[in-house]
């Protein structure tokens, strides 16, 4: 599937792709490495396959929305603090305090809740060539989240 995209990539941007962002869904914990190694190296084969020393750096993210976690602001009457539901407003990221101490995680409220508490994202940066910061990896994945694009590739 990679390579195909590839190819579809250059065909239709008259080149490969420099970098390469993996978003990937469905991942519990306990199967982070073994996933991480498996389609990584999937992905590399891919790149080899299209053209031999090509290697375009790659980050690999796995994106966790069954959890438990929730946010509430903590000033809830604060018409800053929250939207009209009251819930958190959206684009709120939090990568401190209850994330991992050592690993690149973040959760991102990425959309207003209309009802009830907001769902938020659990994101695992597991592999980054493309040395993001923090700052840069949580814009452009909130960003994202507002492409609306749809995937068509058959």
């Amino acid at each position: 599937m990679i390579k195909e995209l590839l190819i579809y990539f250059r065909r239709s941007n008259g080149h490969k792709p420099q970098r390469i962002i993996f978003y990937r869904d469905g991942v519990s914990e306990g199967q982070f490495y073994q996933v991480l190694l498996y389609e990584l190296d999937a992905i590399w084969k891919a790149c080899a396959a299209l053209e031999r020393n090509y290697q375009p750096h790659v980050t690999f993210i796995v994106v966790q929305k069954r959890h438990h976690t929730r946010l509430f602001a903590n000033n809830h009457r604060d018409r800053n603090s929250v939207d009209r539901s009251g819930n958190i407003l959206s684009g709120t990221v939090v990568d401190s305090k209850i994330c991992h101490p050592i690993e690149f995680d973040f959760y991102l409220c990425s959309h207003a809740g209309i009802q009830g508490t907001c769902r938020l994202a659990h994101y695992h940066v597991l592999w980054d060539e493309n040395k993001f910061t923090a700052d840069e990896l949580q814009s452009l994945t909130n960003n994202f989240c507002y492409t609306y694009a749809r995937c068509n590739h058959k």
